[in-house]
């Protein structure tokens, strides 16, 4: 996370800016693969923060530095800090699901494979809370968004293997 905060992860334009020739297109929708388009544009990102914005009622950042610096203004410093731990893990989704298609060639992640992801890796960070009741908090709120998508996924009838690409 202080990598994707200060714009050094390695995203296929800041590695063309050290000489790589490769691909430059995102691998979840063939645009060019910035930080702000991997992480805040992508249609795939863009399903994922509007799930964390009808389950909790927050708009989606708008862009990496408003992640980091004002889009949680206005909410509590407890609670702000797990929807920041939550954040954080679906970024960190998004980048394993990345690497996984770019560095092991696996198959298009699906919208539920990347939000199951993070909400796994969520799980696993609230094993870290000193207190039962942020445990508890943060687990609740993983069942609310799974929920919440699994619940649009079955009302409009798409399958759980649907995949980005062309």
């Amino acid at each position: 996370m202080w990598y994707l905060k200060r714009g050094v992860i390695l995203t296929k334009d800041n590695m063309t800016r050290r000489n790589w020739n490769g691909n430059k297109q995102c691998c979840f929708c063939r645009s060019d693969e910035t930080i702000q388009h991997l992480f805040i544009e992508c249609h795939m990102t863009k399903f994922l923060w509007r799930a964390v914005q009808f389950a909790f009622n927050l708009n989606p950042p708008r862009s990496i530095t408003n992640l980091w610096s004002n889009w949680l203004i206005g909410i509590g410093t407890k609670l702000k800090r797990q929807l920041l731990v939550g954040a954080f893990a679906l970024c960190w989704a998004i980048w394993l699901s990345r690497n996984d298609m770019i560095f092991d060639r696996s198959l298009t992640k699906t919208y539920m494979q990347v939000l199951f992801q993070g909400t796994h890796w969520l799980r696993f960070w609230a094993q870290l809370q000193r207190c039962e009741e942020d445990k508890e908090m943060i687990q609740i709120a993983c069942q609310t968004v799974e929920g919440l998508v699994m619940q649009v996924f079955t009302s409009h009838g798409w399958r759980f293997t649907n995949r980005f690409g062309p």
